[in-house]
Order: structure tokens, then sequence, then C-alpha cells
């Protein structure tokens, strides 16, 4: 995957009665590729309004986003839909688990949307499971699993597929210091192994001193 470019990025939500609620403004920004960025801000500074933008979970009031020389606000719906599954991965501080899944389901779904055999899939699943320590979860569904395991689990889902690039909203918000430092080191060796992007949004001092690269934002642009 080449960068990520940001270019004049703007977010107005429109509420009742049409009044008008600027969340972002003339935000420009590269992300290289390999990078381990964090966009830092307080509660209200747009961190993840730009972050699902950037995922194009939302569509920006103005401006652009590409992929190397692939334009994603150019995209259609279903356009959008096929190029997350195949390069983007997400970890949701609400972790957004399938709650009728286990851990082990929920983390082959999107290779199961891929067209992945199913061994492979169960394999990989397994064995990332594995990887952050809940061997002994793979039948558990979401509802008989912590917090702390809960996020694992989708992390692992957002990794499995080895995506170019993981967009972690707050990943620690939920989780004791342990468990964060865990999961944050985990994520610095998939980004050094596999060359995996990763852009955080967070004002978690602990992610803020593993990462490589702050961009502040403070009421909706990019603080000097």
């Amino acid at each position: 995957m080449s960068k990520i470019r940001v270019d004049n990025l703007s977010k107005v939500y429109v509420t009742g009665k049409n009044i008008e609620t600027p969340a972002l403004s003339g935000i420009t920004l590269e992300i290289e590729p390999r990078e381990f960025l964090a966009i830092a801000g307080t509660s209200g500074s747009g961190k993840t309004t730009l972050l699902n933008l950037i995922g194009s979970l939302d569509a920006p009031t103005a401006g652009t986003i590409h992929f190397g020389h692939t334009e994603v606000t150019g995209m259609s719906k279903n356009e959008l839909a096929e190029f997350r599954k195949d390069h983007i991965g997400f970890v949701f501080q609400a972790y957004n688990l399938i709650n009728t899944l286990t851990a082990l389901e929920n983390v082959e779904y999107i290779m199961l949307l891929q067209g992945v055999a199913p061994a492979e899939r169960r394999r990989r699943a397994a064995d990332l499971l594995t990887r952050v320590g809940l061997e002994k979860y793979l039948d558990h569904f979401p509802n008989q699993m912590s917090g702390g395991q809960q996020q694992r689990v989708a992390v692992a889902r957002a990794i499995v597929s080895e995506p170019s690039v993981i967009l972690a909203d707050e990943p620690t918000a939920n989780l004791d210091s342990k468990t964060s430092e865990q999961l944050l080191d985990l994520m610095l060796e998939l980004n050094r192994e596999k060359g995996t992007t990763f852009v955080f949004s967070t004002h978690d001092p602990m992610v803020i001193g593993k990462v490589a690269r702050v961009v502040n934002l403070k009421d909706g642009r990019i603080a000097p």
C-alpha cells in the first residue's frame, strides 16, 4: 500500500432545524506506509471523525482521501465496501463483535467474506487468538468474555486478513494498563513484522508514548 493522503478535508454535521456543527476544517495530512501513528486530542477535537473518514465509514463534506493513486472519496458504497474488505482493518472502542458468533467465528468472519478456504480460515484465526492469549476461549461467545478479552478478539479480527492499514479508535479506552500495554506491544510487533500501517485515535498517554508520530487535533484542525 502506498501512502494515505488527506487533502483539505472538512466535515460538517447537520442536526435538527438545519443547525450545522463543524467537526473538521481543512485537514491536510500524509500517512506513510508502515507508520505507527496517533491522532491525539481531547474529546470533541475531531479525532474519531477523522479516523472514520480515512476508513470510509463516513463521507466528508469537502476534500479528498487517496490510498496511493486510488481516490476513495469518489467511490460508490459497494466499491467502498470492497476496498475496506481488502485493505483496511478496524478496531472499535465498542468492540463491535457479533454476539451470536464465537471468538473463533468472529475472527474468521472477514476471511469468509474474502473467500478464504474454511480450513485456512480456522487455522489462521486459531493461531492469532492463541497469540493474543485466548487459546482457551476459542468457543466462547462475547458475553462470556471480559472487556479486555473482547478487545483482544477485536484486534485479532482486524489483523487476521493482513490489511494494509489498521485504524484503531481509542483501543485502550476500556482496558486496564497491563492489557493495554500487551495489545499495543502486539500491534507494534505486527507493524514491524508485516509492515502494517497503524493509525490510532487516542488521548491515552500510553498509546502516545508507543507511537512514532503524533498528530494533534484541536477544534477540528491540526494543532501547530
